[in-house]
């Protein structure tokens, strides 16, 4: 075969794989435009996993990404007002965050592992010294291509320095140092 009748094989091939592409696609936004709108309109709360994935000027809505959970809106404190809340008033912090289930965001200051199972993140505030501490569940979500996956995966994707949200349990104080269970890293901060 010479390199022009190559080139031209090569080129259709490209073009019938381009097609199938745009036919497959086109076929499941006819599906999705034919599906009664009544359905959805009923349907005022979005369910958790629904919420849970999407996306609002690049960040996550404040509902849970953990489709076990209820639609509700999630409460959003920021790291550093954890720590401060603790610092000002132990008890009255223990009773805002613990066992509440709500979202944190901050800045990541390193994941680090504890024994051979516990896997937490550092969640920096204004005191360098003293980060609130997430202890991230075995099973994380990664997102709609890979829902499940295992938290030192979904660990990998966070930097440090890197703005970071997660969803957890409060589990008051340790020492100094405010303790979140249950933790999933979230795609966004809000």
């Amino acid at each position: 075969m010479t390199d022009k009748t190559r080139q031209i094989a090569i080129a259709l091939i490209l073009l019938a794989v381009i097609a199938m592409l745009w036919l497959v696609g086109n076929e499941q936004n006819n599906a999705s435009d034919t599906a009664s709108s009544s359905v959805a309109e009923a349907s005022q709360v979005p369910s958790a996993s629904a919420a849970g994935g999407i996306y609002r000027g690049g960040t996550l809505e404040p509902f849970s990404i953990d489709p076990t959970r209820s639609a509700d809106r999630l409460q959003v404190y920021q790291a550093a007002a954890i720590l401060q809340d603790y610092r000002e008033d132990r008890d009255s912090a223990d009773q805002r965050y613990r066992g509440a289930y709500f979202i944190v965001e901050g800045v990541a200051s390193g994941i680090r592992r504890e024994g051979d199972t516990r896997v937490y993140l550092d969640i920096r505030t204004t005191d360098p010294d003293q980060p609130v501490r997430a202890n991230l569940l075995e099973q994380q979500n990664c997102g709609a291509a890979r829902p499940v996956c295992e938290v030192e995966a979904r660990a990998t994707m966070v930097r440090r320095g890197q703005k970071v949200a997660v969803e957890c349990s409060g589990a008051g104080i340790v020492g100094t140092t405010p303790v979140l269970d249950g933790c999933l890293l979230r795609g966004g901060a809000n």
